[in-house]
């Protein structure tokens, strides 16, 4: 059985060559003058083929095109476009448009043909296919309308992504980011509760969910609820290193108990790039709706992906610029500012805080022995068990060298030496191994307290660096604690 072309071409004597070419060489041909008459034709003749010039008045063939893969029941109709312009813009377009192939109107009508047999086989259209198209021969098939439809789509989605990246200028600025953010999705999407989560590179920092409630009150119950379904969701994608949220900001509304109470529908997206979390959205209403079925649902996710990802760059490169490259820790810089910002914080407001100071024992030795990779290995190790020992609003620091410093806010020294003594034990017991080679590493600690003998910051940076003197006088792997005088 023959296969069907239908040929569209403005040109008589172009038409009637094409048509002549392909007659010989067995397809069956249908022609058109123009866009608009292969649109109509398309569900009259059910062909296997659309061969169209570009250049037409009116409806060309990138809208012909367009027209065509823009319905589901005509879309698997594959499409060949001729033109005799540039083909570098016209193959772009071509393609844009949905075309399966882009030929020169130059082209040997041998090699036409060989092209049409092989994209025919490449994407062969079924009779239970047009059977389908057939049916549609009863509804409005007027390229024109269609086209209008298309392009009026275009439009809304072009102006709907634009929405989306005019927030670009508000990355520096996370709370301002986030209310632009709340005040366009609300103006789409019906929701009762909205929430926004931004990840961070920083393991030690807020896991903050913001919430939009419209201006309602919720209950505290209804509140939990929709933190804990929120982080749940994102640690079932195992890419949440530390389970702690802890913060819920509400932009609108106050919490307190309301009637306001219970919710139907919910969704919660993850968003990741590169493997890592980068944030999360979620929307909550108190009626019954599809969120998937959303008309621009997935332009949404894709441009919020977009956002996140900017933003999780924004953040991750202002939070490198204040780490140590090879312990992921803070650097000096920052412990020098970290230092002095809770040492005035604390005159200001009496509270307790505690300093403490590591040093790794006999690491020179380490270096000397089994090479300075080893070394970069036990260092990078010690911070790990670091992280591990203290909380999240603990800050740690390399200092320099084998020297790592642990500020440790609202901690007296008591309450302090506990989870010093635990990072001492973990390194003790830990059985480093890199390439094969073990070893046993140990650690001095010099630990001390904000007391009221010191009225600088580098006084009590001076105490605990005694107290680490002492432990490692006194035979290493132990923990010297400042004896603060009475005042």
């Amino acid at each position: 059985m023959a296969s069907k072309i239908l040929l569209v071409e403005d040109s008589d004597s172009q038409l009637e060559f094409l048509r002549e070419g392909l007659t010989k060489n067995g397809f069956e041909v249908e022609t058109a003058k123009n866009g608009a008459e292969a649109y109509k034709k398309l569900f009259e003749y059910l062909p296997d083929l659309v061969l169209s010039d570009i250049m037409m008045p009116a409806i060309d063939g990138y809208q012909l095109c367009r027209l065509i893969k823009n319905k589901d029941e005509t879309k698997k109709i594959p499409v060949i476009l001729l033109t005799i312009l540039d083909k570098k813009i016209d193959s772009f377009w071509g393609k844009k448009a949905g075309a399966q192939l882009f030929l020169s109107k130059s082209i040997d009508i041998s090699e036409l043909v060989r092209n049409i047999n092989a994209t025919i086989r490449r994407y062969p259209v079924s009779d239970e296919y047009k059977a389908g198209i057939a049916q549609q021969i009863s509804t409005d098939n007027s390229a024109q309308s269609q086209l209008n439809i298309i392009l009026n789509d275009l439009l809304l989605k072009s102006v709907f992504a634009n929405e989306f990246r005019n927030l670009n200028d508000f990355m520096n600025y996370e709370r301002i980011l986030v209310e632009k953010l709340f005040s366009l999705l609300s103006s789409f999407v019906e929701y009762s509760v909205a929430g926004i989560y931004f990840a961070s590179p920083d393991d030690f920092s807020e896991n903050i969910l913001y919430l939009d409630t419209l201006g309602r009150n919720l209950s505290k119950n209804l509140l939990s609820d929709i933190q804990y379904d929120f982080f749940r969701k994102l640690e079932e994608i195992k890419l949440i290193r530390d389970n702690k949220f802890e913060v819920v900001r509400i932009l609108l509304g106050k919490e307190m108990d309301y009637t306001f109470t219970d919710m139907k529908s919910k969704i919660i997206i993850p968003l990741v790039f590169d493997k890592k979390l980068i944030g999360g959205i979620c929307f909550y209403t108190r009626s019954d709706t599809d969120y998937a079925s959303f008309r621009y649902f997935d332009i949404m996710i894709s441009e919020l992906l977009a956002i996140f990802k900017m933003k999780y760059q924004y953040t991750e490169k202002e939070f490198m610029s204040v780490l140590d490259g090879l312990t992921g820790l803070y650097n000096r810089r920052q412990f020098e500012l970290g230092l002095e910002q809770e040492f005035n914080r604390t005159k200001r407001h009496p509270a307790d805080f505690s300093l403490a100071i590591l040093d790794i024992d006999f690491f020179k030795k380490v270096n000397d022995t089994y090479g300075h990779q080893y070394g970069d290995y036990v260092l990078k190790t010690v911070a790990e068990l670091m992280k591990n020992s203290f909380r999240k609003t603990d800050l740690l620091y390399r200092y320099g060298g084998e020297e790592l410093i642990m500020i440790l806010p609202e901690t007296n020294i008591e309450g302090a030496t506990i989870p010093v003594q635990r990072l001492r034990r973990a390194i003790e017991e830990y059985n480093f191994d890199y390439n094969g080679v073990k070893a046993k590493v140990t650690a001095s600690i010099g630990l001390t307290q904000n007391f009221g003998e010191f009225k600088t910051a580098a006084d009590l940076l001076k105490s605990a660096d005694e107290a680490l003197y002492k432990a490692k006088e006194s035979g290493r792997n132990r923990v010297v604690v400042h004896e603060g005088k009475d005042e």
